[in-house]
């Protein structure tokens, strides 16, 4: 039988996920039907992972909306937030107490005379995690707003399953434009809405996060014919140079100029150092290619929600890899010490680790260091080499 009580859960709720997903398009307005707590601690969240959201809003329902419904106030707010702010998208979500007492927003969404692409987005927390939240999200985005001009973009992508603009985000689009490669639309940092318009005149849709992206990159080959292919993040040179390569020959270009010429040397690692990884899949993944290429493969990974892809990460991380999904503060605390983990690469949840003597933490996950690319591998190998 499951515990009753869980100490710091590593796994959060839909509308986190939902939330997350569309916080950095641009020129968008996040309307929360629910209590004022939703929003506020969500808010808070992402402004203490180095996010910058969107403007997002609540109806604050008080008990007498939850008991009576707000339908009418929801409409209400959807038609304010348009007439003042004049978006050009309007995200209307639900959340837990909107779901239980069976309040209707698409119907809300239908009933309001506005100017903006309003779209309202199923997101109530008992009916999954942010993980799911996140992948939904995604899948109905393109769905609803994905569009054609029927002119063709040759050796143009889209970027599926990015949601954090910032340093990383740069060098990939580098990375990809320095190989004569353009990019349309990162979806969903930094995203236009003139960007979703051409979503479906691209060559080829880039997944970089399966986990997030997959559903979309499916709705969009079904509904435009665009092909995809899956990816993992190019954290590292060997893993630069695949991301690379694999993109061009999915475009049908000749090979580009092989990276390792260029190559810088890399800060050697002792070999002796054990390293844990907290991380989702994705990242989980490219950072455990990339610590066996520094011949430092991890001891223990520990991921937030089931991989979409078992087996791979289970190659990635090695046969002497402990992999922990969605564990306990406990259990988390025991494989430390089992595993012998003198450095942590993870993010803001882990910082209580911290305290546990010969433990050093790396944040590898707010977005404000560079960790991909040729030199996101030389700052990651310096900071994991200091003593």
């Amino acid at each position: 039988m499951p515990q009753a009580a869980s100490r710091i859960p590593r796994s959060t709720c839909r509308l986190f996920g939902t939330i997350k997903a569309l916080s950095t398009i641009k020129n968008a307005i996040i309307l929360v039907h629910g209590p004022k707590g939703c929003v506020y601690h969500i808010n808070y969240i992402l402004g203490m992972r180095g996010d910058r959201p969107s403007e997002i809003f609540s109806t604050c329902l008080d008990e007498h909306d939850v008991i009576f419904g707000a339908e009418e106030k929801l409409t209400r707010a959807i038609v304010e937030l348009d007439s003042t702010f004049h978006p050009d998208l309007l995200f209307v979500l639900s959340c837990c107490a909107t779901g239980i007492i069976g309040e209707d927003v698409s119907a809300a969404v239908r009933e309001a005379s506005v100017a903006s692409k309003a779209i309202a987005i199923d997101s109530g927390g008992f009916e999954g995690d942010h993980a799911g939240g996140l992948r939904d999200c995604l899948a109905k985005v393109a769905a609803a707003l994905a569009g054609s001009t029927g002119d063709s973009l040759f050796r143009t992508v889209n970027l599926i399953g990015v949601l954090r603009s910032g340093p990383d985000l740069t060098e990939i689009r580098h990375i990809i434009t320095s190989s004569g490669i353009k990019v349309n639309a990162v979806f969903t940092a930094g995203l236009q809405r003139e960007q979703l318009a051409r979503m479906g005149d691209v060559a080829l849709n880039v997944v970089v996060c399966e986990a997030s992206g997959l559903g979309a990159a499916e709705v969009l080959l079904e509904k435009f014919g665009t092909p995809y292919l899956i990816t993992s993040l190019p954290i590292g040179v060997r893993q630069t140079e695949i991301f690379l390569e694999t993109i061009r020959s999915a475009l049908s270009l000749s090979p580009g100029e092989n990276p390792w010429e260029n190559a810088f040397d890399l800060p050697s690692i002792d070999p002796s150092l054990h390293i844990a990884i907290f991380a989702g899949p994705t990242r989980a993944i490219a950072l455990s290619l990339f610590l066996s290429d520094l011949s430092c493969p991890p001891r223990l990974i520990v991921l937030d929600f089931p991989p979409p892809s078992p087996g791979q990460i289970r190659e990635a991380a090695g046969s002497e890899c402990r992999i922990l999904v969605e564990p306990s503060y406990h259990e988390i605390k025991a494989a430390l010490a089992e595993q012998g983990i003198g450095v942590i690469l993870g993010g803001m949840l882990e910082r209580p680790f911290a305290a546990i003597p010969g433990i050093r933490i790396i944040d590898v996950m707010h977005g404000s260091q560079r960790t991909v690319g040729y030199e996101g591998a030389r700052i990651l190998s310096r900071m994991i080499a200091e003593k």
